[in-house]
C-alpha cells in the first residue's frame, strides 16, 4: 500500500457529460467502479434498460426518484431528496420524475461492462431481487472515526454507501480503507484529505464538489472551519473497510499492528 497517492477532487462542471441532453455525467471512472450525477427534467423518464452486470448504489439529492419494475412494470419504488436506494445487477427498470422540478442523483455503477443496457421492458415474471430505498429511519451506524459520524444505509450490500457527519474544526484518526476505493460528494460545508508522510499534502473539497481516494491510501479527515460537514461516500471493495494506523509513515500498517 502506498501513502504517496493520487487524491482527486473535481467541480461540478469538471466532468464529461455522456449524452447529448447533458442529463448524465461521468464524474469519475475506474475499471471496476463508474461514479455518475445524473438530471432528470419534471415528468420525464427514462427508457426500459437494466445496468448489466453493474450493481447501482445512489442518492437523491434533489427532487424524487420514482425507480419502476417488476412483473410488466408495475411496481416502482420512489426515493425522496437525501435517500438512497440500490437496483440490484440486471434488474429491468426505468427511471420516472413524478414531479415538476428537476431530479438530480449520483450514483455508483460497481461491477463489470456497459452501465446501461437498453430493454424491451420487464416481463410478466421480471425475476431478480427488487430495487430498495433507505430513508433517515433505516440509517446503521458504520466506520469508528475519531470525530466523524457515519452511517449506511445498506448494511449487508457489497458496496458500503456512506452519510458521513464532521461538526466545525475536527479531524479524523490516520486510517486507510484497506481494498475500497471511496469514491464522495460533498453535501454541505468543506473538507481536506491530507496524505503523504510528511503530512505535506492535502486536497480541499467544497459543498458540490466530488472526490477520490485510491485504495490503501493512508489519509486523515479534516473540517477546517467552523462550519458541519455533510457529504456521501461510497466504499466499493471488502473488509475490513477503515484500518487505522498510527500515522501516514505507517505505509498501511494497522495501528498498534
Amino acid at each position: 500500500m502506498t501513502s504517496e497517492p493520487a487524491i482527486s477532487v473535481v467541480g461540478p462542471d469538471d466532468f464529461e457529460r455522456t449524452d447529448q441532453a447533458a442529463t448524465r455525467a461521468t464524474v469519475f471512472e475506474t475499471d471496476e467502479t463508474l461514479l455518475v450525477r445524473s438530471r432528470l427534467d419534471g415528468g420525464a423518464s427514462s427508457g426500459w434498460h437494466t445496468h448489466g452486470d453493474r450493481d447501482a448504489y445512489g442518492v437523491v439529492l434533489e427532487g424524487r426518484a420514482r425507480i419502476e419494475y417488476g412483473p410488466d412494470g408495475a411496481n416502482a419504488v420512489e426515493a425522496e431528496a437525501g435517500e438512497f436506494f440500490h437496483v440490484p445487477a440486471g434488474v429491468v427498470h426505468r427511471d420516472a420524475n413524478p414531479d415538476d422540478d428537476e431530479r438530480s442523483t449520483v450514483t455508483a455503477f460497481v461491477g463489470a461492462g456497459a452501465s446501461v443496457v437498453d430493454a424491451e421492458g420487464p416481463s410478466s415474471d421480471a425475476p431478480g431481487s427488487p430495487p430498495r430505498v433507505a430513508g433517515e429511519d433505516d440509517l446503521v451506524a458504520t466506520a469508528e472515526l475519531a470525530n466523524l459520524t457515519r452511517l449506511t444505509p445498506f448494511p449487508d450490500a457489497g458496496v458500503q454507501q456512506v452519510r458521513g457527519h464532521a461538526d466545525g474544526r475536527v479531524e479524523s484518526n490516520w486510517h486507510h480503507h484497506g481494498d475500497n476505493d471511496v469514491f464522495g460528494h460533498v453535501l454541505d460545508g468543506e473538507g481536506y484529505v491530507e496524505w503523504g508522510t510528511g503530512r505535506n499534502e492535502r486536497k480541499l473539497a467544497r459543498a458540490g464538489e466530488f472526490f477520490h481516494v485510491p485504495a490503501g491510501v493512508v489519509h486523515r479527515d479534516v473540517n477546517p472551519s467552523d462550519d458541519e460537514q455533510d457529504y456521501v461516500l461510497w466504499l466499493t471493495g471488502s473488509e475490513p473497510r477503515n484500518v487505522p494506523v498510527d500515522d501516514p509513515s505507517s505505509d498501511g500498517d494497522a495501528a498498534g499492528g
